[in-house]
């Protein structure tokens, strides 16, 4: 009975094989098609008209006129159709809604009917809006709103018209024009202070910060040297102690600050806007834009790419841009980043590094933290269920005690606000 089994088993999966898959799809397509079913009858009425009756004719012709017509119908309405879409604001973040505009002008002298916006918005076949109709040698106007879920530069495709009025058997479709692409920026949290910056690479600016400079306000008092201001003097305290004594005072300097982006995919666990890669991305946002805020340089640099530390609102606009606009595409270890001629010379400002624990799964560890270094650390466990990297045991401090560790996302805002020790206690 057994044997009977297997055999009818083999001969069921035989049956059911597919061995031209291509080919299957594309006669599924039509067969499950309005258009391929009237085909179809149309091709049956034809057969009966030729062995049975001359009505079948009759009824083969009035099924290929309406295929005709339900053909030739939107191709014809969209030949006289041209549109743009534009978008209320040129730059928005993750999450904040938009106006999109779509300008629709008709040349012919009917109505255009039955419309929708296809591609550009959203992934897969599904119209992204809907409009009833254009009306003849007139200009439409219709908006709907649009919350983007993921930074980037959008339409992420050429956006369409389509119409398969009035019957629905054949979709025919129209480019539309694009007056200017809307920037999606990623989210950003508020991040606490600059951390103390090692070394001498500062610029003046108007950032008080807690080292002895000329300028700002009183740190402490100290006995007068040769060649200190008289201005400084602290007459009152010199008086006490019977010796000249002069007040140091604050540096006024922007600290240099460059954050380092791991986008090797390898690394990275889940994927769309809730995988480790798209919470990275937002870590550097939100420490570039609160510390360009703040007065410090800041500087960007990942796979492929790296802006200069620079301040002020443009250069914010230009760090947001090209986080926005950064692609998904397969990029190099961390371990060839940081050995790049950009990150390798930067030594006298702060690096700020982003990645996460399965960093240096691919590469050799070796000693790879300094006193200029400050590592942002995800657990890419906690991003998705299951990562197809395996986790990296390293005892360096980088992995085992880096300077923030972000578990999951639900820790971010609390820990770019205030988890590491200066955002707690103060710089």
């Amino acid at each position: 009975m057994s044997a009977v089994a297997s055999v009818r088993r083999r001969l069921l999966a035989l049956a059911t094989y597919d061995f031209f898959p291509a080919l299957t799809a594309r006669v599924r397509r039509v067969a499950y098609n309005p258009l391929g079913v009237l085909l179809g009858a149309a091709s049956v009425a034809l057969v009966c008209g030729v062995f049975l009756h001359a009505q079948g004719f009759i009824l083969a012709g009035g099924i290929v006129a309406v295929v005709g017509l339900g053909v030739a119908w939107p191709r014809l309405v969209l030949r006289g159709l041209t549109g743009t879409v534009a978008f209320d604001r040129p730059r928005v973040s993750e999450g904040e809604p938009v106006g999109v505009r779509l300008t629709l002008r008709n040349l012919l002298p009917w109505a255009a009917r039955g419309l929708a916006v296809r591609g550009g918005f959203a992934e897969g076949a599904v119209p992204v809006a809907a409009v009833a109709s254009a009306p003849g040698r007139r200009v439409a106007v219709c908006r709907w709103p649009f919350t983007p879920a993921r930074r980037g530069v959008y339409p992420v495709s050429v956006p369409r018209v389509t119409t398969g009025f009035p019957f629905g058997l054949w979709e025919n479709e129209r480019r539309l024009g694009v007056e200017a692409p809307l920037v999606v920026w990623p989210k950003t949290f508020p991040v606490g202070p600059i951390p103390p910056v090692a070394g001498d690479r500062q610029v003046e600016g108007n950032v008080s910060r807690n080292k002895v400079g000329t300028t700002g306000d009183v740190l402490g008092v100290r006995p007068y040297r040769r060649g200190d201001s008289p201005r400084r003097i602290h007459w009152g305290q010199s008086a006490k102690h019977d010796r000249l004594i002069v007040c140091e005072l604050q540096s006024n300097a922007r600290p240099v600050i460059q954050i380092v982006l791991d986008t090797d995919p390898r690394v990275h666990a889940g994927t769309g806007a809730t995988g480790s890669r798209e919470w990275a991305v937002r870590i550097v946002a939100s420490f570039a834009k609160g510390w360009l805020e703040a007065g410090a340089q800041v500087g960007v640099a990942w796979a492929g790419f790296e802006l200069a530390p620079a301040s002020g609102p443009a250069h914010a606009h230009r760090v947001l841009d090209a986080l926005a606009a950064l692609p998904d595409e397969p990029a190099g270890p961390l371990a060839d980043l940081l050995a790049c001629p950009v990150c390798r010379k930067f030594r006298d400002g702060l690096q700020v590094i982003v990645t996460t624990d399965r960093a240096h799964a691919h590469t050799d560890c070796g000693a790879c933290a300094t006193e200029t270094q400050r590592w942002v650390v995800l657990t890419a466990g906690g991003f998705a269920d299951a990562v197809s990297v395996a986790p990296h045991a390293c005892a360096h401090a980088p992995c085992a005690d880096p300077w923030l560790r972000v578990e999951s996302a639900d820790d971010v805002p609390a820990l770019l606000r205030g988890g590491w020790r200066e955002a707690r206690h103060g710089s």
